[in-house]
């Protein structure tokens, strides 16, 4: 079944046209509505009505939404998923390293998207796939599906406007003390998947919220506390290198190869849950290897 959205009419809304009704109080984008007048229905009292009639007090707005359906090049895959929050309308999972977020030409099978693809048609989840925050394939942590069009577009734009606020765990080598990190970042000359700080890079802003001194594998290391404000590719990576302290273990980016993966992890989300707005906090604990 598709997703469905009801909604009463106040008295403070009496004379809207349903379709200012939609994209005010059920926040469904001008974009949205074109679909569900063409492939989805929305009702008032049970019955069909045209979005440029008025809406009354006591009015009950039914929205139905337009089928998704998974892209058909898009393999379930199935598999243990670990679910850290799921309802209507989130799934939060904690991503294993070692597995992409989405599926590539090369590799079309077993990243985390063919794992929620497979869950979902486990459990008769009628919709497509909709990744919020996407991580590098040796990162770990906490990743956000947005369960349908709607959530999806509700957090997309929390993320435009600052109010997802997303927190990382890292370690390097040596000594940083908190501060932000402000240089661009765009892709070297020699490599498509690489980055680089260079003049002509896109704006990339990092925090880092804390630094612990710790000792382990015999190294003098830190273990930083940081939050993206920007989320350009490899950026944590890059900045952290252009700082000369590398992640411990990012060979691409001169770490040392103390653990066989960059030792990053998404550690937590916390943003206004999309359909009550409630301030809610995710938390992915920190795997094995990170745990020195």
């Amino acid at each position: 079944m598709a997703f469905q959205l009801k909604k009463e009419v106040t008295r403070e809304q009496e004379g809207w046209s349903v379709s200012y009704f939609c994209t005010t109080c059920l926040h469904i984008s001008r974009k949205m509505l074109v679909s569900i007048k063409h492939h989805g229905e929305i009702l008032r009292n049970g019955q069909h009505v045209n979005v440029t009639e008025t809406v009354h007090p006591g009015d009950q707005i039914h929205v139905h939404f337009p089928e998704e359906h998974p892209a058909e090049d898009m393999h379930a895959t199935s598999g243990e998923l670990d679910v850290l929050f799921e309802d209507d309308w989130l799934l939060i999972v904690n991503k294993p390293p070692g597995m992409a977020s989405i599926p590539s030409r090369l590799h079309p099978e077993r990243s985390l998207s063919n794992f929620v693809l497979g869950y979902y048609q486990q459990h008769n989840i009628p919709y497509a796939i909709h990744i919020v925050n996407r991580l590098d394939r040796d990162t770990s942590g906490l990743v956000v599906f947005a369960k349908h069009a709607l959530a999806h577009h509700q957090l997309s734009k929390m993320q435009q406007n600052g109010l997802l606020d997303r927190r990382y765990v890292a370690l390097i080598e040596g000594h940083l003390s908190p501060q932000t990190i402000n240089l661009p970042i765009g892709q070297t000359d020699h490599s498509f998947m690489e980055r680089m700080v260079r003049e002509d890079g896109q704006q990339a802003i990092t925090h880092i919220l804390t630094s612990e001194p710790i000792t382990a594998f015999s190294k003098a290391l830190s273990r930083l506390t940081i939050k993206l404000e920007t989320g350009r590719t490899h950026q944590i990576r890059v900045h952290l290198a252009a700082l000369g302290h590398p992640l411990v273990g990012d060979t691409m980016y001169r770490g040392t190869p103390l653990i066989p993966r960059q030792a990053l992890h998404s550690a937590s989300a916390t943003f206004p849950h999309p359909a009550t707005g409630e301030l809610m906090t995710f938390i992915a604990p920190l795997p094995d290897d990170l745990s020195v």
